[in-house]
């Protein structure tokens, strides 16, 4: 019942010409920002989950993302940002982690929509049978092969760095911290021959990277660091980590939609008041 609620008056805030009025008017008053979504497997092997969205919903995202939002590379997000240039609206950027092989056909389906996208890939499970702990349990799902991301990479995508290993850079020491983010990075520029800019780092909660590493990715030739704390991209974060938005946390298209555009910070902002929402 209370999803139902909260699908209604999503769909009247929209069909109303509520969400567009207020869009267009946060835009017009100066209020700009920028977004990247996150995710990690799109199979309909499994339930969906934390990490998970199905094939349907994935294809919904895709047409969503074609006709109402304005899709740009990583690398095109990152110049927006760092010269300062106002962004279009509803400008998002779409990642990936962890090279479960779904991606592949997840990049697929992006390139047939004309969808760039980014994928993280931590380089030491590309073609193994390597199982994450957070699976164990799980129908097997295998990893992608250098062949797979390569093919990806032909697709028109971008690849990034998420490590050697996968550890929580923020218990390591920073020797081994260091050693995966150079290894991981040359690995990729070894394999696929392009420059890697870009750097994710796993886990991607506050405690899970150091602070003193920022400065350390930028001395590896890393343009950007990415987290996985949701938060839209704004000016003022400029040179600092990234956040990103986990969609499996979206179910509903709409609610996504409406999320993205800057349309629900009223009603977030009406949850933090009563304690529903945590800061």
């Amino acid at each position: 019942m209370k999803s139902l609620a909260k699908s209604t008056l999503y769909g009247l805030y929209k069909y109303t010409g509520a969400m567009a009025v207020q869009e267009r008017l946060a835009y017009w008053s100066g209020r700009r920002f920028m977004s990247v979504v996150l995710f990690h497997r799109v199979t309909d092997a499994i339930p969906e989950d934390g990490l998970t969205v199905s094939t349907a919903w994935f294809r919904g995202f895709c047409k969503l993302m074609r006709d109402r939002f304005h899709v740009v590379s990583l690398a095109t997000l990152h110049r927006m940002l760092m010269t300062g240039q106002t962004p279009p609206l509803r400008t998002v950027a779409i990642t990936f982690d962890d090279c479960y092989r779904d991606n592949l056909a997840a990049a697929r389906v992006l390139a047939l929509h004309r969808l760039p996208a980014t994928f993280f890939i931590p380089t030491k499970y590309v073609g193994t049978d390597h199982v994450f702990p957070w699976d164990t349990g799980l129908t097997q799902m295998p990893n992608l092969t250098w062949q797979h991301v390569k093919e990806m990479q032909d697709l028109g995508h971008e690849i990034g760095s998420h490590t050697v290993s996968h550890p929580d850079l923020g218990v390591i020491s920073p020797a081994k911290a260091r050693r995966e983010m150079a290894d991981s990075k040359k690995t990729l520029e070894d394999k696929l021959q392009r420059p890697v800019r870009w750097f994710a780092y796993p886990f991607g909660g506050r405690g899970n990277f150091r602070p003193e590493y920022l400065p350390l990715t930028r001395e590896l030739g890393y343009d950007a660091c990415f987290s996985a704390v949701s938060g839209f991209i704004q000016p003022h974060l400029r040179g600092q980590i990234l956040p990103r938005e986990a969609m499996p946390y979206f179910r509903s298209l709409l609610n996504l939609e409406l999320h993205l555009s800057g349309c629900l910070d009223w009603f977030y902002g009406m949850k933090r008041r009563v304690g529903l929402l945590s800061l």
